[in-house]
C-alpha cells in the first residue's frame, strides 16, 4: 500500500506499507507494527495477530528503508495520515488500532502512547528506549553490548545525523522524561524485553514504572528483547484482548 503523506519540503509524499487482513474477521481491528533501526516492515512477524482475527499494517519506523521522514522530535506525525487512511477503510475497523515497535521503534510506539493516546486502543513498546538510553554513559557501554555493528552511527543515521559524535551530542534531546512526556495520561501501555538488554537499559522500563499511568509489564530471559519462547503469542494476546 501507498499512503499518501503530507511531508515538508524535502520531505517523502507517501508511507510504504504491507497491509494484511484476515480472511475469517469482517472488519477486523489493527496493529500497525514497525522495527528499529535494521529490521524492517517485509520482516514483521504478524502470523499471530492473524491468528487472532487482527488485521496488520506493517511500516518502517522514521528514519529507515522507505520512511519519507527520518527520525526528529516531531517524527510521530508520520503516524497521523496512517491513522486517518484507516478509519477511511471499510475492510477494517479503523476505530480499534493498537501500534506495537520493537527495539528502536518502541521508542515511537510510547510516544504514540502519550501524543496519539485518543487514537489508538494500546501500544507496545518491545525494548525500546526511552530516557536512559541516550545519556553518555549508556551510549559509551552500549558500544561494548551485544549489538553487533556500530549502535551510536547507526542510531544517528536513522535521526538524520551522520556521526557517533553526533549522535552523542543530539541524543538527550529525545529523552521522553526531558521532553515532560512520561508524566502525563498515556494509552494502555505494554512494555516488553529482556532483563539484561545490553543495547537499551533496562532502566529505562523500571522509568516508566514511575511516571504516568499505570502500565503492564512482561520482563523475560536474556538480553535485548528477551530470547524466550513464545513472546509473540505473550503480546498478541494482551494486544487481542485491548483490542476486542
Amino acid at each position: 500500500m501507498r499512503i499518501p503523506f503530507p511531508g515538508r519540503p524535502g520531505e517523502g509524499q507517501a508511507i510504504v506499507a504491507d497491509l494484511r487482513v484476515p480472511r475469517t474477521t469482517a472488519r477486523p481491528p489493527v496493529v500497525i507494527a514497525w522495527g528499529g533501526i535494521d529490521s524492517f516492515k517485509e520482516e514483521r512477524l504478524t502470523d499471530s495477530y492473524l491468528a487472532r482475527g487482527i488485521a496488520t499494517l506493517a511500516i518502517d519506523m522514521p528514519g529507515t528503508a522507505d520512511a519519507p521522514i527520518p527520525g526528529s522530535l516531531d517524527a510521530e506525525r508520520l503516524w497521523d495520515p496512517i491513522f486517518d487512511w484507516l478509519a477511511a477503510r471499510d475492510d477494517v475497523d479503523g476505530r480499534r488500532v493498537a501500534v506495537s515497535g520493537n527495539s528502536t521503534g518502541g521508542y515511537w510506539a510510547l510516544k504514540l502512547a502519550h501524543a496519539r493516546r485518543h487514537r489508538i486502543r494500546a501500544a507496545v513498546d518491545h525494548g525500546g528506549p526511552a530516557h536512559h538510553a541516550f545519556e553518555r554513559a549508556w551510549i559509551e557501554r552500549s558500544e561494548e553490548g551485544e549489538y553487533p555493528f556500530e549502535l551510536p552511527e547507526t542510531l544517528a543515521a536513522a535521526f538524520g545525523r551522520r556521526t557517533r559524535e553526533e549522535w552523542i551530542e543530539f541524543a538527550p534531546e529525545l529523552s521522553l522524561l526531558r521532553l515532560g512526556v512520561l508524566d502525563g495520561p498515556c494509552a494502555p501501555l505494554l512494555l516488553v524485553n529482556g532483563v539484561g538488554d545490553s543495547v537499551f537499559p533496562i532502566a529505562d522500563m523500571h522509568l516508566l514504572l514511575e511516571h504516568g499511568d499505570p502500565k503492564t509489564i512482561r520482563l523475560f530471559p536474556g538480553g535485548h528483547m528477551g530470547n524466550a519462547p513464545g513472546i509473540q503469542e505473550v503480546i498478541a494476546d494482551w494486544v487481542a484482548m485491548r483490542l476486542a
